[in-house]
């Protein structure tokens, strides 16, 4: 599943990250890669950004983003 497709308060461990670079850089940077566990916290109503936690750190997704993280739960 995607982080797009997630309800609030689910949580899974991320399968893969697809994302052009330098987006795919960035998120690595903040801890987004593969085996790490991640926690949807919230998002917009449009689902047009998406907060989440990853190892302890806050991020804010845009779509593009949260669709290319792939977490299974």
């Amino acid at each position: 599943m995607r982080v797009s497709e997630m309800k609030i308060g689910e949580s899974g461990i991320i399968e893969r990250v697809t994302a052009p670079e330098p987006i795919k850089g960035r998120l690595f940077a903040m801890g987004v890669s593969k085996g790490n566990r991640l926690r949807l916290l919230d998002h917009t109503l449009k689902k047009e950004t998406w907060e989440v936690e990853v190892e302890g750190t806050r991020i804010a997704l845009r779509r593009e983003e949260a669709e290319g993280i792939e977490v299974r739960q």
